[in-house]
């Protein structure tokens, strides 16, 4: 379900008719700073198809939230507060044009850190509902890359962007569970801190529904269906079901389950670096 705060309502997501095998859609270029390339793929990746229209009505109501939504089975998407908002704009995060530069503005201003994490806390604990929640992540993305999601744990720590490869549309896997026990695993709060408007994508299926639609299709057992590979299989075999896009202006944020249902971030069409922060707990609003 979609529990959406943001002040344009449902004029801020949009719907399309499913994903494509990453070889049959163009790659745009990436030109920013001293950069000028074409994203790689890893090799099983899918990604969104562009046919991107407005929701129905019908559509709409099928998305909305209701009483029930928990942590595991609703996105959350809405502005932070003003105050937090000032504590994030005095960084001047603009100016910067990669990671360690995002970096070095809060190592700088201790300070100032320190009272944007207190500003961070009093607007987390009420959304955490007593449960434990940490910081997991500064990160940046370059402007115009479709699909930001990529996997740099096993590369190099001096890796450029011209090495990495990006995963197209996925689950996290941060714990290895089967399916049916991904929804035990949180969720993630990210904010936008950059200048553009970046774009939040995800299938509105829980891991444990598209892995009981694959069983119609295919043998899970015999194709060792895991949290690991259940993506590629599920597009492979169901390439028409749509994906949803949340518009997600700076300083609004997203929550999402996750590892527990095929998303994606995009900065497809932005021109400036894209910065987010990214927090993991179990968060409701």
């Amino acid at each position: 379900m979609l529990h959406n705060q943001l002040p344009d309502g449902f004029e801020a997501i949009s719907i399309n008719s499913g994903t494509v095998f990453h070889t049959e859609q163009e790659t745009d270029e990436v030109r920013f700073g001293e950069w000028a390339f074409v994203p790689q793929y890893e090799e099983d990746a899918y990604v969104t198809k562009r046919d991107w229209r407005k929701l129905t009505q019908q559509e709409i109501r099928c998305l909305q939230s209701n009483d029930n939504r928990k942590d595991h089975n609703t996105i959350y998407v809405g502005d932070i507060p003003t105050k937090l908002r000032k504590q994030f704009e005095q960084f001047d995060l603009y100016e910067c044009k990669n990671r360690e530069e995002v970096l070095r503005k809060f190592r700088e201003s201790p300070e100032k850190t320190h009272a944007m994490s207190k500003a961070m806390d009093e607007f987390l604990q009420p959304l955490s509902g007593g449960k434990p929640f940490h910081f997991h992540c500064l990160a940046a993305n370059l402007p115009n890359i479709e699909m930001v999601a990529c996997d740099t744990t096993s590369m190099p720590a001096d890796h450029s962007e011209l090495d990495k490869k990006y995963m197209g549309i996925h689950n996290d896997g941060t714990q290895y569970v089967t399916p049916y026990a991904t929804h035990k695993l949180g969720n993630r709060l990210t904010i936008n801190l950059g200048k553009d408007t970046r774009s939040f994508l995800f299938v509105n299926l829980s891991l444990a529904q598209a892995l009981n639609m694959l069983k119609k299709k295919i043998d899970v057992v015999k194709h060792q269906i895991d949290i690991i590979n259940i993506s590629k299989y599920f597009f492979k075999y169901f390439p028409d079901y749509p994906v949803i896009k949340i518009r997600q202006k700076p300083y609004q944020y997203y929550i999402a389950p996750t590892d527990n249902c095929f998303h994606d971030g995009s900065t497809l069409g932005n021109k400036e670096l894209d910065i987010i922060i990214v927090y993991f707990g179990a968060f409701q609003c």
